[in-house]
Parts: structure tokens; C-alpha cells; sequence
């Protein structure tokens, strides 16, 4: 949609697709003795036929005339936060599942708003979304203060135990306002009130946030 938006103005340029150069065939999860296979993503040609301009990397770069930074594979730190238990990836050549819990090639997206500090776009929070925040701060070498997470907190799933360590870890963070969205469960927003009132924010599609 976007290639044919831009082709109706008289643009030529292709939309850039900002891809991890080692992408499973299939992502699926064991149930039991049984797989159950994802439909498999688009292939790098496919979305090249579509439009696209395919930028592969796998360490961290930034985007955007620099504004915003995509991280490199996001080191584990916490205890309680183990990727997506059963997840698994098919390899084609090997003609097999092999187990992929951690989904390390998973990043996320952060900009260093002027004035605020650092806004996190999470994604799915697979790496842990406490994770996720402090290899942000990290990356910026501590200097800049963590002041939004946007996106899934992967915690829909989680024990009430691992909820508010989540929760409590990422209070030390200090972070001014919390977007947590789809895969986060109405049971963390509970938890982010009880311990951090006044940061939860309605994170839904077609919102708009201004900070």
C-alpha cells in the first residue's frame, strides 16, 4: 500500500524493510508432542516484488537521518524473563523444528526525545521488557534517562510472581509514562497502578500520543 501510495504521487523510492539477515522459514510452537506452525513471514523477494528496499542487520544501527536507533540482539539479564516457552523455528535445508524459545533475533526501536529521555518501542517484549529497557539505557551509555516503553510487555502469559518482578524492575528504571499494548494482559496494567500510579497510559490502535 505504501509502494502504490507512493507511485501515485511520482515518487520512484522503495520502501526500506529493516530485516535481521537470519530469519526462520517457519516460526510455530510445540503443543504437547505436536508443532504448530505460523504462517510463514514474506521472503525477502517477496517483499522485494512488493515494493520494498531490504536493509539487513544484525547489529544495532540507527535510522532516520539518526533519529531513531534499532538494537543489536538484546542481551538477557533478568531471571524471570525466558522468551516464549515451547517456541520453536523450522529450517528448511535441515528439513526439521528446532527449539527457539529465546527468539534472539528480536529488537527494538528507541529516539532520544530532547527534553524527555529515551521512548522505547518494544515490539513483543520477547527478550523481557526489563531487558528490552535497560539495554536501551545501556546503549546510550546511561547518560539519558529512560522516559517512555511503548509496545507489548509480553507478560500475558507470565505467573502473577513474574508480573511484579517485571513490574517492580522496571519501577527502578523510573520511566515518567507506560504504553504497555497487546501481549502485556490486563493483569500487568493492574500491577503497573499498584506500584507506578499515574504512568499507565491507554496504549490502542489509531490513538495518538503527544509527549
Amino acid at each position: 500500500m505504501i509502494a502504490e501510495a507512493k507511485k501515485a504521487k511520482g515518487h520512484t523510492d522503495k520502501v526500506a524493510v529493516d530485516l535481521h539477515p537470519d530469519r526462520p522459514d517457519y516460526r510455530g510452537f510445540a503443543l504437547g508432542p505436536n508443532i504448530v506452525s505460523f504462517q510463514a513471514d514474506p521472503t525477502f523477494e517477496e517483499l522485494e516484488a512488493a515494493g520494498g528496499a531490504i536493509q539487513k542487520h544484525d547489529e544495532a544501527h540507527t535510522v532516520l537521518d539518526n533519529f531513531f536507533l534499532i538494537s543489536g540482539e538484546i542481551p538477557r539479564q533478568t531471571a524471570y524473563e525466558n522468551g516464549i516457552k515451547g517456541g520453536m523455528r523450522f529450517d528448511k535445508e535441515e528439513k526439521d523444528w528446532f527449539s527457539d524459545e529465546l527468539i534472539s533475533d528480536e529488537r527494538f526501536l528507541v529516539c532520544n526525545l530532547k527534553g524527555k529521555g529515551l521512548v522505547l518501542f518494544t515490539g513483543c517484549s520477547h527478550a523481557g521488557v526489563v531487558n528490552c529497557s535497560r539495554h536501551a539505557v545501556e546503549s546510550f551509555d546511561g547518560s539519558v534517562p529512560l522516559y517512555a516503553v511503548v509496545g507489548g510487555f509480553h507478560l500475558a502469559t507470565s505467573t502473577a510472581a513474574d508480573t511484579e518482578s517485571t513490574i517492580k524492575d522496571l519501577e527502578r528504571l523510573d520511566p515518567a509514562v507506560l504504553l504497555p499494548g497487546h501481549c502485556s494482559g490486563w493483569r500487568a496494567k493492574f500491577v503497573i497502578e499498584k506500584y507506578m500510579p499515574g504512568s499507565l497510559v491507554p496504549c490502542t490502535v489509531g490513538a495518538k500520543v503527544t509527549f
